[in-house]
């Protein structure tokens, strides 16, 4: 009884963001963005929304960074005894901050991301190609290990699930967090500005010089585990 009322309440709004079993008539194409593209039609609207809330939570983060800088100045520039007679609007909207929009805030991103976008984008991904793998010839299966075909499958809904998932969980709130943090250091000395963009290039050239490596492996141990998997099957 509990489980069907938490499905029609707000667990299930989030859920039904996106249609797991959503159609495309069109046959997937083997290039890798139109492929994405493909696979994800009709989410994009639900996608924006989530980044959009991704973008604001990072932003928050860097925020409650500075209200904490804000109280060490509020409690450094006044006594003990007028420390919170003279900064009683600060305080309760710090605490307002921390209590009410950073959690609603990162609530929210979770919920995107657990409930709306992770389950249903890998069910969405490997149901498309599913069902258009079942509507093949026989003669399509003679080249090919069925068992590796469906791993194939089962691979790519996975992989294009965690991309989006990281995209907006990790990518646009990273980028959110630098570009507000850039904000912030700018407007506090703008002569810090250039250490922390050296440092923001230096860690996009390591990020630039260790993913084609992770890439790379992370191919091969994908075609060994599908061709293994077929030769089981």
């Amino acid at each position: 009884m509990s489980s069907g009322s938490e499905r029609r309440g707000w667990y299930g709004g989030f859920a039904r963001l996106i249609e797991p079993f959503g159609r495309t008539s069109d046959a997937p194409p083997s290039r890798l963005w139109p492929f994405a593209r493909w696979a994800l039609r009709g989410t994009f609207p639900t996608l924006a929304a989530a980044s959009v809330v991704s973008a604001f939570t990072g932003a928050i983060e860097v925020f409650a960074a500075m209200a904490i800088g804000y109280v060490v100045d509020a409690a450094t520039s006044s006594t003990p005894a007028t420390v919170f007679s003279a900064n009683n609007l600060l305080f309760i909207s710090i605490v307002a901050f921390f209590l009410l929009l950073r959690p609603a805030a990162l609530g929210l991103t979770a919920a995107f991301t657990s409930i709306t976008v992770g389950p249903n984008i890998a069910v969405l991904v490997q149901a498309r190609l599913h069902r258009w793998t079942l509507g093949q010839a026989v003669t399509f299966f003679d080249n090919d290990f069925a068992g590796r075909i469906a791993q194939k499958q089962m691979q790519a809904a996975r992989g294009l699930s965690e991309v989006v998932v990281e995209t907006i969980n990790t990518v646009v709130f990273a980028l959110a967090t630098v570009l507000t943090t850039l904000a912030m250091v700018v407007g506090i000395n703008w002569r810090l500005a250039p250490i922390f963009l050296i440092w923001l290039v230096g860690y996009f050239l390591f990020i630039r010089y260790f993913i084609p490596l992770i890439r790379r492996h992370s191919e091969e141990r994908a075609a060994a585990r599908a061709l293994v998997t077929g030769q089981v099957v």
